[in-house]
């Protein structure tokens, strides 16, 4: 979730479903707190409190899939890195809750690791398209690199993302 700046992409239509282990940061971000990303968005908001790899194990448990078209692991900016969600075994529970054409995308952008390679090499394993997209300012007069991996069952939705990356950049 963090400040909840992905919600201002929301529109009408969407539903947004964050997880957020801090409740200072839900506090934060929630009506009334320090940031209005979630109250002003356009899409549907759902804010999960704890642990977003218990909630997803628990959600798959007692009612199946949340069939997400995109799901994005936001975890890896700090000097600190959870590890555990850079297993195969946390890779396949995200896959668990993806469409069979679904996104799912990885925030790497960190001074301190390169985390492209481990993200490809679990990708690999099982059997995944995939595709690193690295941004050095998003179009923006002002604002910092971003640098995604993305994964999918998909080799068609892969190919698709690579399309719009590349047209975008022309």
């Amino acid at each position: 979730l963090g400040a909840g700046t992905m919600a201002a992409y929301g529109r009408e239509s969407d539903s947004f479903r964050f997880y957020e282990i801090d409740p200072v940061v839900i506090e934060m971000s929630e009506e009334g707190g320090f940031f209005t990303y979630l109250e002003e968005s356009q899409a549907e908001i759902e804010v999960v409190p704890g642990d977003a790899r218990l909630s997803l194990r628990r959600e798959l448990d007692s009612g199946g899939s949340q069939e997400f078209d995109l799901l994005i692991v936001d975890a890896f900016s700090s000097d600190s890195i959870p590890m555990h969600l850079l297993t195969k075994e946390a890779l396949e529970l995200d896959l668990q809750h993806l469409k069979p054409r679904g996104l799912l995308a990885f925030h790497v952008s960190n001074r301190f690791f390169d985390l492209e390679p481990i993200i490809y090499r679990l990708g690999s394993e099982l059997g995944l398209a995939t595709l690193s997209v690295k941004n050095t300012r998003a179009g923006l007069r002002r604002g910092s690199a971003s640098w995604w991996v993305f994964l999918s069952p998909s080799p068609q939705r892969i190919n698709s993302l690579r399309a719009f990356v590349e047209n975008r950049r022309r």
